[in-house]
């Protein structure tokens, strides 16, 4: 069994400044960049982002756990993606109700301080294991800002995913330090006996609730990491298997009471949620992911280390070792099994690659002590590849980081006309971001098409196609314009599925055809030319947000509504309309 020492943490603290400081590079640009102009959005390293932060303000602003920000915060029949994992959004809405700030407020602050958080826990693990606080301040480094290194998928020239993947809001981010916290008490719990064993295995059972209510993709693997563990303790360390069995029993008895409300939370999912989340039904092995391949070179370390006698097989910091190296492969085979896998890019970028490297780490201080006896070198190396990855996702992100800026007094101006002229109608955005962040910095109003539009399963493909026809029509996009739009990832994401344009969503990509666009435009040109009184009427309009100085064809936006003289506020015009095609409808009826 361990000692119980004191921790020096200093040293996590001075590790943990150092990536709160590098991750928060896009953050202090768009300030500075902004300068006097700023309204207080935060800066967005990553595109789902908007999606999660949209559903935490309808959450602020009195919203059922079921409901649709994009749909203005309409109750939905069924459960979504963001009401299963709910606990991330009810803890940040609580905290900006108790303080009374806005969700981009909460977002910009949550950043740092779980940047932080992550730096303790990850410290706190590796000094616990490696008894080495300094190994360990270096280790922070290395593993949350080099994350990147051990995740390919991030290394994708046109891929904007956030690069500290750890810190994507509102998940990962959340959950992220309690899933090392899980493992710090796994390890107290298999090394400590009697009460204290016990109380830390309650912990880590209260933890592992967290997380299954949080992510998926962390629990799984904390689910996975402890089966694996638990399995080398009872084989390697015979003298501890009753103190194991006991810590392992009370963590699976309390996830199996939380998993029963889950799954059957699961089970009233949308039926469309598979479909756009790209489950896939297979049973074909994943095996050669870079995080697998690093879990097998550590394992041959191992190995060799043991054969050489530089490690011993059977100490609790090898077997932890051995069980994170194993882990990456059980995870992204489990599908041999299950035949189901879904998304499992998430598991390497957003979990595996963070793991692998804590192990790598420890495999180094139990025998190079390379991160002791060189400890300048992978400082200096963390810090560039932080900065630089910093410099990276500020640089792709910037422009719509500004855009989101400037256009916070455009949905202030919508949010203060509705006080004072009700409407129940869909907004329409002519810029996909501005539908796409609206959700976050206003009181929810439902919008005609959004890039999220099919993200909580309340339309259907088919639905949401039209939605995005309609759109197109009032724009006065024609059929040659909706060909070219249509070689973009947007508008092809759109009508397609997202899983037909990103390749890293599933095992075998299946990219658009020509053939399949041509018949979406030709689909379009029946469309427009049938357009009618009914299809006006199925998502009725109250305004048109279009950007200052640009020509439009406004001859089919005219037909069916009746526009105002517009509001100019920043670099777009407001146009509050009124439906024409009831009149229409009327006088037809005549």
């Amino acid at each position: 069994m361990t000692n119980k020492r004191r921790i020096r943490w200093k040293f996590g603290i001075l590790a943990g400044l150092a990536v709160v400081l590098v991750t928060m590079i896009p953050q202090l640009s768009l300030w500075i960049e902004r300068g006097g102009e700023g309204r207080g959005a935060y800066a967005i390293v990553d595109p789902d982002e908007l999606a999660y932060s949209g559903y935490i303000n309808s959450i602020v602003n009195g919203k059922s756990r079921r409901n649709d920000p994009f749909l203005g915060g309409a109750t939905t029949s069924h459960e979504t993606y963001f009401s299963i994992q709910f606990i991330p959004a009810y803890a940040l809405g609580f905290v900006a109700r108790l303080f009374g700030l806005s969700t981009g407020t909460v977002f910009t602050l949550f950043a740092p301080l779980f940047a932080f958080l992550s730096s303790l826990a990850v410290f706190w693990l590796l000094s616990t294991i490696t008894g080495d606080e300094k190994v360990a301040a270096v280790g922070v480094l290395l593993v949350l800002l080099c994350g990147v290194l051990a995740s390919t998928n991030l290394l994708i020239e046109d891929n904007h995913y956030a690069v500290f993947s750890f810190l994507r809001r509102s998940v990962p981010a959340f959950p992220f330090p309690l899933f090392f916290l899980f493992c710090i008490c796994i390890w107290q719990a298999f090394n400590r006996s009697g009460s204290a064993s016990l109380a830390w295995s309650s912990t880590a059972g209260a933890i592992l609730v967290t997380l299954i209510y949080s992510y998926f993709y962390l629990w799984t693997t904390a689910v996975v990491l402890l089966s694996i563990l638990t399995l080398l303790w009872f084989i390697y360390r015979k003298e501890d298997r009753p103190n194991v069995l006991k810590s392992a029993a009370i963590i699976g008895a309390v996830a199996l009471v939380a998993l029963v409300p889950y799954f059957q939370m699961l089970s009233q999912r949308s039926r469309t949620t598979d479909h756009y989340m790209a489950l896939v039904r297979t049973h074909a092995p994943d095996l050669f992911r870079f995080t697998e391949i690093l879990g097998a070179l550590i394992l041959f370390a191992v190995v060799f280390g043991v054969r050489r006698g530089r490690l011993e097989l059977r100490s609790p910091a090898t077997l932890f070792v051995i069980a994170c190296a194993i882990t990456p492969l059980v995870v992204l085979n489990q599908q041999v099994l299950t035949g189901r896998s879904l998304q499992p890019f998430h598991f390497d970028q957003f979990a595996l690659s963070y793991m692998v490297l804590v192990a790598a780490v420890i495999v180094d201080a139990l025998w190079w002590r390379l991160l002791t006896r060189r400890a300048l070198l992978p400082i200096a190396l963390s810090l560039v590849v932080g900065v630089s990855l910093a410099a990276k996702t500020t640089k792709v992100n910037s422009p719509q980081n500004h855009t989101t800026d400037a256009a916070l007094p455009v949905f202030a101006a919508i949010q203060d006309d509705m006080k004072h002229n009700p409407a129940t109608g869909s907004v329409l955005f002519d810029r996909t971001l501005l539908a796409a962040v609206a959700p976050t910095y206003t009181s929810s109003f439902p919008l005609l098409w959004s890039p999220y539009g099919f993200t909580y399963g309340s339309v259907t493909q088919q639905e949401d196609n039209e939605r995005l026809f309609q759109y197109f029509y009032y724009l006065g996009v024609n059929e040659k314009r909706l060909e070219d739009l249509l070689k973009g990832n947007l508008y092809r994401a759109g009508l397609f599925g997202l899983h037909r344009v990103n390749p890293t969503l599933t095992a075998k990509f299946d990219p658009v055809r020509q053939d399949e666009i041509q018949a979406q435009v030709k689909r379009y040109s029946e469309y427009r030319q049938q357009f009618s009184a009914e299809h006006a009427g199925r998502w009725p309009l109250s305004y048109v947000v279009l950007t200052a100085n640009r020509n439009y064809d406004f001859s089919y936006l005219d037909r069916w509504y009746e526009r105002d003289g517009g509001q100019r506020v920043g670099d777009s015009v407001i146009y509050r309309v009124q439906p024409r095609f009831n009149r229409l409808e009327t006088k037809a009826k005549d």
